[in-house]
């Protein structure tokens, strides 16, 4: 249904937006040469997203049909906002002004000179945002070590790599170039690892993982996209590369898993390890498990009474993907739960509403003695842009405190 509901408002502000530039194009000429491309150009454009979930593959018609499609996402967002804003100023305007009067000689002018400026600020905006996704930074967040750690860690958490045709394996790559200076004891992926198949090279992510040799390995959980990436009827597309199609292999949650522990990850679903019998590491199942599988994911008071009781003790880390119902991490007694899912909202003003949705969006919080980071992600969906914060991944110092 809400789906649904995305895809018609989609399709309704595309109209809206094609009208709008028809109509403030009005003249003779080069003017209506002009006014023909753009709308043309234009349709062409608000296709391409829903084309490029069509398309199977990975090569270059079906990268650049995605990129085109999501570029234009955030391109008619800002298109949108900048509208917004224009339309505030013609109330002010007549509310409280006039500030600026326009001669009904010249208003025809002004619609082209108004009509090029949304464009072109849109256009920067956008490609501003885009190359913001190219330039990932490293946070850093040092936490005092639970009394029974005597062992300092540097671990490396980050979520939303969205790895597949948009986020390519030179962005991770990348990705990793940022990581292997901090020389991490321990890698947790928070989820949403893949956004689809077709671009994902499981080879290519073993190989940058293995520049980093964390001597407590590369974990990770499932985010709601290793399911919304994957075909569920568990058909192997007859275009999936020969590698992905060797391990895509029965539904599709399993396609993810078997795509991902081939790259490198060990895969916690609902799962606990024992991690050098220094730390507890508890994966959970994502939220979205049920909508696609139709199985509830475990409590986490049920999964964690699978844990012996002489491991109990240890200091416990806890992955969830989707930053909900923080209590229950606090209840369970963990040091800390590492998240992601909201992006920091990704493009503005989402980080807005995610701030309303969650208890926390973005970032440190702590619930008794629990530590909570969400991440902003390091990766995109949708459109490849970002303008509420750069990709991140985060070393989280735990660091023994000294006793007399």
């Amino acid at each position: 249904m809400i789906f649904t509901l995305i895809k018609w408002l989609y399709a309704a502000v595309n109209i809206y937006l094609i009208v709008l530039l028809y109509r403030s194009l009005r003249g003779n000429g080069v003017i209506r040469i002009m006014r023909v491309v753009s709308c043309l150009a234009a349709i062409l454009f608000s296709v391409a997203f829903p084309v490029s979930r069509m398309i199977e593959g990975n090569g270059l018609w079906a990268k650049g049909v995605t990129f085109a499609g999501t570029f234009w996402l955030s391109f008619i967002l800002h298109v949108l906002l900048i509208l917004l804003a224009f339309s505030l100023f013609r109330w002010l305007n007549r509310r409280f002004g006039p500030w600026l009067v326009i001669p009904t000689e010249r208003l025809q002018r002004w619609r082209y000179i108004s009509s090029g400026g949304i464009i072109g600020a849109a256009l920067l905006i956008s490609s501003l945002g885009w190359l913001n996704t190219q330039h990932p930074v490293a946070h850093e967040l040092t936490l005092p070590a639970p009394a029974n750690l005597k062992t300092p860690l540097n671990i490396v958490a980050l979520s939303d790599t969205h790895l597949g045709r948009l986020v390519s394996s030179e962005d991770f790559s990348r990705l990793i170039d940022l990581i292997e200076p901090l020389q991490p004891d321990l890698v947790l992926f928070a989820g949403d690892i893949i956004d689809d198949h077709y671009g994902y090279d499981p080879k290519a992510t073993r190989a940058s993982l293995q520049r980093l040799h964390p001597r407590l390995g590369v974990w990770g959980i499932f985010g709601n996209h290793e399911y919304i990436s994957s075909d569920q009827s568990g058909r192997i597309p007859a275009t999936l590369p020969t590698d992905n199609r060797k391990y895509a292999i029965g539904d599709g949650a399993e396609q993810s898993l078997r795509l991902l522990e081939q790259g490198g990850i060990r895969i916690l679903r609902d799962e606990w390890a024992d991690l050098g019998g220094e730390l507890l590491l508890v994966g959970r199942d994502d939220l979205s498990r049920k909508r696609f599988t139709a199985q509830e994911r475990k409590t986490l008071p049920d999964l964690l009474a699978s844990i012996p009781a002489n491991l109990r003790g240890q200091p416990m880390i806890l992955l969830d993907h989707q930053p909900f119902h923080l209590e229950e991490a606090e209840q369970a007694g963990a040091f800390l739960q590492l998240s992601g899912h909201t992006h920091n909202g990704q493009l503005f003003p989402f980080n807005w509403l995610v701030a309303l949705i969650y208890e926390n969006a973005y970032g440190y919080s702590q619930r008794g003695d629990t530590n909570y980071w969400v991440s902003s992600g390091a990766g995109t969906w949708g459109p490849r842009a970002r303008t509420t914060g750069r990709p991140e991944v985060v070393l989280i110092k735990v660091e023994p405190q000294l006793t007399n």
